[in-house]
């Protein structure tokens, strides 16, 4: 028995059924990697920049940095679409990877020369980011296209559990390789798993994924997204959720400052909790039959909001691990649940559109919250900030709830109304006359 059938024995059946998809099995190692590479950065990209920093700018330093680490991926989104929006997925996943290992690389080759200053640094994280929405829309279509419909939602589910698996793993190893080589060389192992994902992704060679589309201007997505009031409704509850979340990425940090002693062993509990709470409500997500995709959406809005008060309200250690901990269990499934949501209602050939534009938009999201967070929590204070975005992240899935069931209420009064003899005669009077004429 080969070791691919014995791992295939073991899991559920819907990741069995994926896996036994070849292009799908063969992409996985390349997204595992990439994911570990990029927690190891999400610790890799703040240090080197106080590394290259002068004392009195490193926070400013830090925070461009990290901003350059992401957000020009919405601009790339939004300016890029003629080019792009007609790849196929291959494609899409390849060019991200060769930028981002091609520029992750070049960062260490020049800060080991002595040629990294910080300008030039945020530069080239800047540029290595402007085609990441796009890398992201690749990787979400390559799943729809490998995939049959029913099996998606395990797909999306398998995928994402990697991502966050990354995220426990990452940071530990991308601080054990600074104390031994220094930041530098954590980008320079990102820049070695984007190649790796670069070389496992030019090996795929399905029909679905290689099939290239007409481009897809940036007027049309929004005259999709107007056509279907369900996918305006959830790129905006997506958009207010994860606004919503970054504050509390300010609130935390403060709370163990100034109620646990300022133990950062604390605050990696914590975030530790969160990371393996959303591995396993990942992978749960993914051994789901016809989950009801909005009632669980606004389910999980609900279900974090409630999850974090305790937190606010006790400020311990152990309510900290306790809440966060179901929090990730609730939280993490968010991503997959959506995505398959999108891609039920989505056309098929503006799925890379969609995808991408979705990106641009949340890839602002939980930054932007963050820089929010920041004045909250200098006016309420950290606990406050927390309850404050628990009870309006609830608030958030009570609106979105009372809309659904309003939409639906329309929707039913419609279909009613046009099902009636007064308003079929309105459509067509000539062929009710015929109806009602006396034989």
């Amino acid at each position: 028995m080969t070791a691919v059938r014995r791992i295939q024995r073991v899991l559920p059946e819907g990741y069995t059924r994926c896996l036994a998809n070849p292009d799908f099995r063969r992409l996985q190692p390349g997204f595992l990697v990439s994911f570990l590479g990029d927690g190891m950065s999400f610790i890799g990209v703040a240090w080197l920049a106080v590394e290259l920093a002068a004392p009195a700018d490193r926070s400013l330093a830090v925070g461009l940095a990290v901003a350059a680490y992401s957000l020009p991926a919405a601009i790339g989104s939004l300016t890029l679409g003629r080019w792009l929006s007609g790849r196929n997925a291959r494609s899409l996943i390849l060019v991200n990877a060769l930028l981002r290992g091609a520029l992750f690389a070049l960062i260490p080759a020049l800060y080991w020369t002595g040629l990294l200053d910080t300008a030039t640094y945020i530069a080239l994280l800047a540029i290595s980011s402007v085609l990441h929405a796009w890398g992201i829309a690749g990787r979400q279509t390559f799943v729809a296209e490998t995939l049959p419909a029913k099996d998606r939602l395990a797909g999306h589910a398998l995928v994402g559990s990697q991502e966050q698996l990354s995220f426990i793993t990452g940071p530990p190893l991308a601080g054990l390789v600074t104390v031994a080589f220094g930041p530098a060389a954590v980008l320079a192992a990102d820049a070695a798993s984007y190649l790796y994902l670069a070389l496992v992704t030019a090996r795929v060679r399905g029909d679905g994924t290689l099939e290239r589309r007409p481009a897809v201007p940036l007027r049309r997505s929004a005259r999709t997204l107007a056509r279907h009031p369900e996918l305006m409704g959830l790129l905006a509850l997506s958009f207010v959720f994860y606004l919503l979340y970054g504050p509390i990425e300010v609130a935390v940090p403060v709370v163990v400052a100034e109620r646990m002693g300022g133990d950062p062993t604390a605050l990696g509990w914590i975030w530790g909790a969160f990371g393996v709470g959303a591995v396993i409500g990942t992978w749960i997500t993914g051994t789901l039959r016809r989950l009801p995709l909005w009632p669980t959406v606004l389910g999980i809005v609900a279900g974090w909001g409630l999850a974090i008060l305790p937190f606010a309200q006790f400020g311990t250690l152990a309510v900290g691990i306790a809440g966060f901990g179901l929090g990730g269990l609730i939280y993490a499934p968010y991503g997959p649940v959506t995505i398959t949501l999108l891609q039920q209602k989505a056309p098929i050939e503006e799925l890379v559109s969609l995808s991408a534009f979705r990106s641009a938009i949340l890839v602002i999201a939980t930054p932007l919250g963050a820089v929010l967070g920041g004045p909250l929590v200098d006016t309420l204070g950290a606990s406050d900030t927390i309850e404050l975005s628990g009870r309006t992240t609830v608030g958030l899935a009570v609106l979105g709830t009372v809309l659904i069931l309003l939409v639906r209420r329309h929707r039913h009064r419609r279909e009613r109304r046009e099902t009636t003899p007064e308003h079929r005669a309105a459509v067509n009077p000539a062929r009710t006359r015929a109806t009602n004429r006396p034989p």
